[in-house]
């Protein structure tokens, strides 16, 4: 869909010897990377895409674990901080300059881990926007956990319900198999043990205060996942940061409200707060 429909075109490397593939935009424009989050690909930027300004360049990788760039599954790879390494030495070979960073969720996540550790190298990064974004461990872990990765179609349609708040009919029961199959592959499990493993590593906190480049802060009002508080916090630790509260919205601001998320996107990278 996002060749035929969306005309991207799929552009292919190798990153340590690791394929990696991403969509990039056939217009030139500024540099707008988009990093999508947990359980899901660059085809969930699908209904973004169309409402983001024609002055952007984009690139939409799926994330190295994810989607198309598969990794050897050996566990030491398959951590947040390591996955970041990875997608910053992408954004070094392709040599885009003055980017604005765009992460969902744990896209959100392995923004900040970018932005940090661009900050000690080549500063090619210039701005973020952090929709929903992880930045501290949840406070009910292991319900989290479990609303994270269904093992059966009832816990399917909790997560979809997390996700959405506008009504939306469920997928098939077929759908409802295929998405327990494909949201508990066993490198999914490795992050998640990893992370669990290293949270106070991971996960930032307070510490994000070391960002000193403008962000951009997206919450929805009644996400239960990364939730308004959360986000307040992210939003006084980073100095200068701005925070758009979308109202009604779940976790999937993006799907729910294109849009929005997009005019946000736009006109916040016209300034420099």
């Amino acid at each position: 869909m996002l060749e035929k429909v969306l005309h991207l075109q799929e552009k292919k490397n190798t990153v340590g010897g690791i394929p990696f593939s991403h969509f990039e935009s056939r217009n030139p424009g500024e540099n707008l990377v988009l990093l999508h989050g947990l359980l899901d690909a660059s085809f969930g930027f699908r209904r973004l895409i169309p409402h983001l300004s024609q002055r952007w360049k984009l690139y939409i990788p799926d994330v190295p674990g994810f989607g198309k760039n598969k990794l050897p599954m050996i566990k030491f790879l398959l951590h947040l901080d390591i996955i970041a390494q990875i997608i910053y030495e992408y954004i070094s070979i392709l040599d885009l300059r003055n980017v604005t960073l765009v992460g969902h969720s744990m896209g959100g996540l392995l923004s900040q881990h970018l932005a940090l550790l661009d900050a000690k190298k080549e500063k090619r990064i210039t701005r973020l926007v952090l929709i929903s974004s992880g930045n501290h461990p949840h406070p009910q872990r292991d319900e989290i956990r479990s609303i994270l990765f269904p093992r059966n179609r009832k816990e399917v349609l909790r997560l979809l319900h997390e996700l959405y708040h506008k009504d939306f009919p469920d997928p098939s029961p077929f759908l409802q198999d295929t998405l327990v199959y494909e949201w508990n592959l066993p490198a999914y499990e490795m992050l998640a043990e990893n992370t669990i493993e290293r949270e106070n590593e991971i996960f930032f906190g307070k510490a994000v205060e070391k960002i000193k480049i403008p962000t951009h802060i997206i919450s929805g009002e009644n996400d239960s996942i990364t939730n308004l508080d959360s986000m307040k916090d992210l939003h006084s630790w980073i100095k200068g940061s701005t925070l758009d509260v979308v109202p009604f919205a779940k976790h999937a601001i993006h799907l729910e409200y294109p849009e929005i998320v997009a005019n946000i996107i736009n006109q916040r990278g016209l300034t420099n707060s």
